[in-house]
């Protein structure tokens, strides 16, 4: 019994140790994107900006036809501000052929006074299903500035 007491003394130890030890290790930077002129619409990975290149647009699959539109649910908007939003069609010879919404955004001047980490919320719903969180599908980006120098 004392034996075994040992081990497992010995075996949180040892993963207390390790896991301390872990803390000094950096972690690889997650993958980010440099916003650029095309539309951003990998959410999966984090937007870049810089003072130098403060604007970029994200996209999003929509079908207006289907009554479902895209709605800014939450985002940094004393940092960041709206200046546009397009709808494309896929195929415009075929009626409810969907397309995409592309949002364009400007990061304000104080957004790069500090290295910041920002999300921005969507949510697709239709308009008269308001209080139905089961008919609604959201969706987050990330977008990281860089301080200036």
């Amino acid at each position: 019994m004392l034996k075994i007491w040992r081990l497992t003394l010995l075996a949180g130890l040892f993963l207390l140790y390790t896991a301390r030890a872990a803390e000094d290790i950096p972690l690889p930077a997650s993958p980010m994107v440099t916003a650029s002129s095309d539309p951003y619409s990998d959410a999966t990975r984090a937007i870049t900006v810089t003072a130098d290149n403060p604007e970029f647009s994200i996209r999003l699959k929509s079908n207006p036809t289907t009554g479902y539109r895209w709605y800014l649910k939450t985002w940094p908007n004393n940092w960041l501000k709206v200046v546009g939003l397009n709808y494309s069609a896929n195929n415009t010879a075929l009626a409810g052929s969907g397309g995409e919404e592309i949002w364009h955004f400007k990061m304000l001047p104080k957004a790069f006074d500090a290295r910041m980490l920002m999300s921005i919320e969507f949510v697709s719903i239709q308009p008269w299903n308001m209080q139905k969180a089961d008919t609604s599908t959201s969706q987050i980006f990330y977008v990281v500035t860089e301080a200036k120098e």
